[in-house]
């Protein structure tokens, strides 16, 4: 938990920071730097993260501690106006060890396919928030080729803030947090709620041309 609150103040000072230069850049007339409230056409954005994964069975009461582990999103879509984005998102987080019970390494994983909504509420700032639901699967495979999951339904809330490298192509430090409840039928004591909170970074490529 100590790693997320370090995690999220970093995000929010370095947004904070981006913020501040277009101003300081017209105040001092050294600085020109290209419009960030302009977005248009299609996109497709990919992204690598720390995702911070626990679950909580049904009978219990706590989630487990929250497990580190690489996450990693791809986002396609398009632009109906300058305040919004929508499109389609692929959300994986995965972790590898190895399994001193049966002597072989396993991999969990949790990944989920998404419908998202990006909203600008400034149509200027490269400030967004983002909200998806979808389908999503938890699951285990183990070094014989054998795996074992469940699906479920799935939902998303996240942030973000777009920094421009070009008219067509920005960076963004992100955060996201994806939660599913995978049920098994006929045992309520195997189904458990898992969560992904996810801190990373995103690049953008959009085929709108970017205004001044």
């Amino acid at each position: 938990m100590q790693r997320f609150i370090t995690s999220l103040a970093v995000f929010t000072l370095a947004s904070g920071a981006v913020a501040a230069l277009p101003a300081q850049g017209r105040d001092r007339g050294l600085i020109e730097m290209p419009s960030r409230g302009l977005r248009s056409g299609l996109y497709i954005t990919g992204g690598i993260g720390d995702g911070l994964d626990s679950y909580k069975y049904s009978d219990l009461s706590k989630y487990t501690d929250w497990l580190s582990s690489p996450a990693a999103v791809l986002r396609i879509g398009g632009t109906p106006n300058q305040s919004v984005r929508v499109g389609g998102e692929l959300f994986g987080w995965w972790n590898s060890a190895y399994d001193v019970l049966i002597q072989e390494t396993t991999t969990e994983t949790f990944t989920a396919a998404l419908l998202d909504v990006q909203l600008y509420p400034a149509r200027q700032s490269g400030f967004y928030v983002k909200g998806g639901v979808g389908i999503g699967r938890s699951g285990t495979s183990f070094e014989i080729e054998q795996s074992i999951g469940k699906n479920a339904f799935v939902y998303s809330v996240g942030a973000g803030y777009d920094i421009p490298l070009s008219r067509n192509v920005s960076i963004a430090p992100t955060i996201d947090f994806y939660q599913g409840s995978f049920t098994h039928r006929g045992v309520p004591t195997d189904s458990y709620i898992e969560r992904v909170l996810n801190i990373g970074a995103s690049l953008t490529f959009q085929s709108g041309r970017r205004g001044r």
